[in-house]
């Protein structure tokens, strides 16, 4: 019971955060949110950083779910990796104020947990796709996949990048969009171009 209302909490913290952005509300503003006292809020999540860490955690493991069925529903590597481009861009679009440089800079920690995501659970399932890809045919067969999943990733930190791209003057998602999109087709060989077609339609 007690994890159950735990994960309650963070369903409603991971919403506040998505809609405000981590900069601005401050401890008792998040306990308020989440109907409990300051003291109860310490008890259960020690401070604000504890429960930002709780709610990335929390969110990444949600995405690798909803990944596991996106894929399911897939039936070749182009596809799933264009499928996995097209749910991160819906992710920033959805959260445009969420602050990612504000996390790197002042929640340590929590972004210590997406950059391990990123490089223990992202690059390995990139490298995966594409070599995947490769062998089907769908990209081109000059390609080092594991080059091009390192350089998929310097882009997407690219995007992230506050002094290229002020997330307050601009919408991420667009820029993960304009970059990714001419990008990935780049890699496609005619047959993969014809099996993502409908899906960089819907990107």
């Amino acid at each position: 019971m007690e994890q159950i209302v735990r994960q309650q909490l963070l369903d409603r913290a991971a919403a506040l955060f998505r809609e405000v952005g981590v900069r601005l509300p401050h401890e008792e503003q998040l306990a308020a949110a989440l109907d409990c006292t300051p003291t109860e809020f310490r008890q259960v999540f020690g401070s604000k950083e504890m429960l930002l860490c709780a709610v990335t955690e929390h969110n990444l493991a949600r995405q690798r779910q909803e990944h596991a069925e996106l894929f399911a529903n897939l039936d070749t590597p182009a596809e799933c990796l264009v499928g996995l481009l097209r749910y991160d861009m819906n992710e920033l679009r959805q959260a445009p104020h969420y602050d990612y440089h504000i996390m790197r800079t002042q929640f340590p920690r929590a972004w210590q947990l997406i950059d391990e995501h990123l490089h223990t659970y992202a690059r390995p399932l990139l490298v995966r796709l594409l070599q995947g890809g490769i062998d089907q045919g769908q990209f081109r067969a000059s390609l080092d996949a594991s080059l091009i999943a390192h350089i998929i990733l310097a882009q997407f930190s690219l995007v992230l990048n506050e002094q290229l791209f002020p997330p307050d003057e601009l919408d991420l998602s667009l820029i993960y969009h304009n970059i990714f999109t001419p990008y990935v087709r780049g890699l496609c060989t005619p047959a993969g171009l014809h099996a993502v077609a409908t899906h960089f339609e819907r990107f």
